[in-house]
């Protein structure tokens, strides 16, 4: 009687609780307009697209003067793939370069939403 009510003790006392996953709403960022006829959403990852997006695939541009030309440029490369979205920007350097050398081109995957 006493192994079972120290089994049972245990049992109780080690019980674990997995608590389920519960996908939130990506949050996209902010829609930008590119040359007015264009809206380009970012996304941070593909997973945060909605479902039914197709993939386009991976776009590059050069970096241009600022940062914030670069981005207007990869928008504009993006629209005329015909997509309205993008993920999984990132900024590539020159091969052999150290994180300290500046970029030479922004690089995203591009995609048509529902």
């Amino acid at each position: 009687m006493n192994k079972l009510l120290v089994v049972l003790l245990l049992v109780a006392g080690c019980r674990t609780e997995i608590q389920p996953l519960v996908k939130q709403e990506p949050v996209a960022r902010k829609a930008r307009f590119v040359e007015g006829e264009c809206s380009v959403r970012d996304y941070p990852t593909a997973t945060d697209l909605p479902a039914g997006s197709k993939g386009l695939g991976w776009v590059k541009v050069e970096h241009q003067a600022t940062d914030e030309a670069t981005f207007e440029k990869l928008r504009q490369a993006v629209c005329a793939m015909g997509g309205d979205a993008m993920s999984q920007m990132h900024w590539n350097r020159a091969s052999g370069a150290s994180v300290a050398d500046p970029p030479v081109e922004l690089e995203a995957s591009a995609w048509a939403t529902p």
